[in-house]
């Protein structure tokens, strides 16, 4: 029968065989099937174990989780970066026994079709039942647990007894799952992998990059204080120091104007050596500065690239006096040392000027030419030895006082003092290099005298006035006029910080700063110890020179430590005002002296 709101169909009961067996009776019956009850019912076996009967409840939110007659949901929490690929569909599998030929393939074939006839009800609202226990039960059991998946309208006829989905298609579906979480897993671990890769690349090439930069700092250090003068008793000693501060394995030595220094590499068990070969002129104001980068760089003020660019730009820089003012200034040098250590008169101070600007002149200009600067001194020597000659010929000017005045500036005292002071900290090979070399060195000046003496006697027929007169008494009349005469100690005042102040500006000391001022002071210091001590212990000159050069290392190094300076650039000036007259007054002419009068055979 039909009518207009709804349909109704009534189909004559037939009697056909239960593939289920007998079914249950209407009263015993639920909504939740067979399993419902039973999965809802395993809350209670938490017990006292358990807060709550909900621990036990099954999670369906949980991937890979199945129900025998809902669905899953549609958008599933799935493991990162894993490929979305089409859910496997839900299908039941269909009875061989009951099979109608309308019956739509998403619509379940169950036995109820045929065995029940009613309107197609929704789940949502709820039903009645005649085992109000069981049904309560029911309900309050699955509300909490399914009331967040997807509605679903279906027949209360249509309404399976028995899960329906095949175990294969899940198990297919886990597997499935699996293998995409592992190799989401393996794409994971490969990306981490490259990273870190990438990462040790960047970082080794950086640290070689650094490696290399602090070595080529190390390398420029050394060059610099060679080619500024700078202590080579020390040299190794503060190379080897830089490199443990810049964390750089390295050994090295020093000969004269050569440095070898081996950096070591303890991965490789390999050394790679560098020579480096740069000849030495004293430069106070460069070494200053050399030395003030090397203290930024161990105190991490600048860093190794910067310092690195600094001392290129310093080896580069042009001296700070120009031609002339070097020429300027080594008249003064000589015209201020004539009268205070070779005890020359003011007119022998006078003519020492000139003779000392001409030796600025030619020594600049030796510099230039290679073959030249070989027998520099000795034709330097030759020269200033045949004027002093003739002007001492007219008994008005000391010979001795000149030629010593007008080379003062060609003097080993530096070599000397190189030498002395690499063999006192015990590096034997330089130091006795240096010590034969200025021993040589003081013969060929000594040569250069004693052939410009001798060129002049045989050419004039005159016995030389005065090559043994170390005092200048024969050519000072103390009745004679004041410019002639010895000057008195007074003099003292004006000559010596002049010497001091010309001889530092010479070395290329810097005017305006106050180490210049200092290294005046000190030399003034030692001067004073150097004099007064060899007027209490005559015709020794050992015990002098001694005490006058404790004076100025004393006050040097107390500088040094207190106000954080460079000692050695304050010391310099005042320990090369101590050799002028230890080494011309006692040793040079007393060579001269005996090789004009014939006796250097005995």
């Amino acid at each position: 029968s039909a009518n207009g709101s709804a349909v109704s169909l009534t189909l004559p009961k037939i009697s056909i065989p239960k593939p289920w067996g007998e079914s249950r009776p209407p009263q015993t019956r639920n909504a939740a099937g067979v399993f419902g009850p039973l999965i809802a019912s395993t809350g209670n076996i938490a017990g006292a174990a358990a807060p709550q009967h909900s621990t036990l409840a099954p999670s369906v939110k949980r991937p890979g989780y199945h129900l025998s007659r809902y669905s899953l949901e549609s958008n599933l929490p799935q493991t990162k970066e894993v490929v979305e690929e089409p859910e496997p569909a839900l299908t039941r599998p269909r009875s061989m026994h009951f099979d109608s030929p309308g019956h739509s393939p998403s619509e379940p074939a169950y036995p109820s079709h045929l065995r029940t006839s009613s309107l197609p009800m929704n789940f949502i609202t709820e039903e009645e039942d005649d085992s109000p226990q069981s049904t309560k039960s029911g309900r309050t059991k699955w509300t909490g647990v399914l009331r967040d998946l997807p509605k679903r309208g279906w027949s209360r006829a249509g309404t399976p007894s028995t899960p329906g989905t095949p175990a294969t298609s899940d198990d297919e579906w886990l597997e499935r799952e699996k293998e995409r979480i592992k190799r989401a897993e393996e794409r994971e671990r490969r990306k981490k992998e490259l990273k870190k890769r990438k990462k040790a690349e960047i970082y080794i090439t950086r640290h070689v990059a650094e490696i290399v930069q602090r070595q080529e700092f190390i390398l420029k250090l050394a060059r610099a204080m060679m080619m500024f003068g700078g202590p080579t008793h020390r040299l190794q000693a503060q190379i080897q120091a830089t490199g443990k501060v810049l964390d750089i394995p390295l050994s090295c030595m020093y000969l004269p104007d050569v440095m070898l220094i081996s950096f070591d590499d303890a991965t490789t068990s390999t050394s790679n050596i560098k020579f480096i070969r740069q000849g030495s002129a004293l430069d106070i104001g460069k070494l200053q500065d050399a030395y003030a980068l090397y203290w930024k760089v161990i105190h991490d003020d600048i860093s190794v690239k910067d310092a690195s660019i600094a001392l290129d730009d310093l080896m580069r820089k042009p001296q700070l006096y120009k031609f002339w003012q070097l020429v300027i200034i080594g008249g003064f040098c000589s015209a201020s040392i004539c009268s205070v250590s070779f005890n020359g008169s003011f007119v022998d101070s006078l003519i020492s000027f000139p003779l000392g600007c001409l030796l600025i002149v030619i020594q600049v200009f030796a510099a230039r030419n290679e073959l030249y600067s070989n027998i520099f001194e000795i034709t330097v020597t030759l020269l200033f030895s045949f004027i002093a000659a003739a002007l001492a010929d007219s008994h008005k000017f000391c010979y001795t006082a000149i030629g010593a005045a007008s080379i003062v500036l060609i003097l080993p005292g530096f070599i000397i003092l190189c030498g002395s002071l690499e063999l006192a900290s015990r590096n034997i090979v330089s130091g006795a290099v240096r010590v034969c070399f200025s021993i040589i060195y003081s013969l060929f000046l000594g040569f250069g005298l004693s052939i410009g003496a001798t060129a002049y006697s045989k050419i004039t027929q005159h016995r030389l006035a005065g090559a043994d007169d170390l005092t200048c008494q024969s050519s000072h009349h103390p009745d004679g006029p004041w410019y002639q005469q010895t000057p008195s100690l007074w003099w003292a005042f004006l000559t010596v910080p002049l010497y001091s102040l010309s001889l530092s500006l010479r070395n290329q000391a810097p005017y305006y700063r106050k180490e210049t001022l200092l290294a005046v002071a000190v030399s003034c210091i030692g001067w004073v110890c150097n004099h007064f001590t060899g007027t209490k212990f005559p015709n020794q000159s050992d015990i002098s020179a001694a005490v006058g050069g404790l004076a100025v290392g004393f006050v040097s190094n107390v500088y040094g430590r207190f106000f954080r300076g460079n000692a050695f650039v304050v010391m310099i000036t005042g320990i090369l005002f101590q050799l002028p007259s230890g080494l011309a007054n006692g040793g040079l002419f007393s060579f001269v002296s005996d090789e004009t009068s014939g006796t250097s055979a005995n």
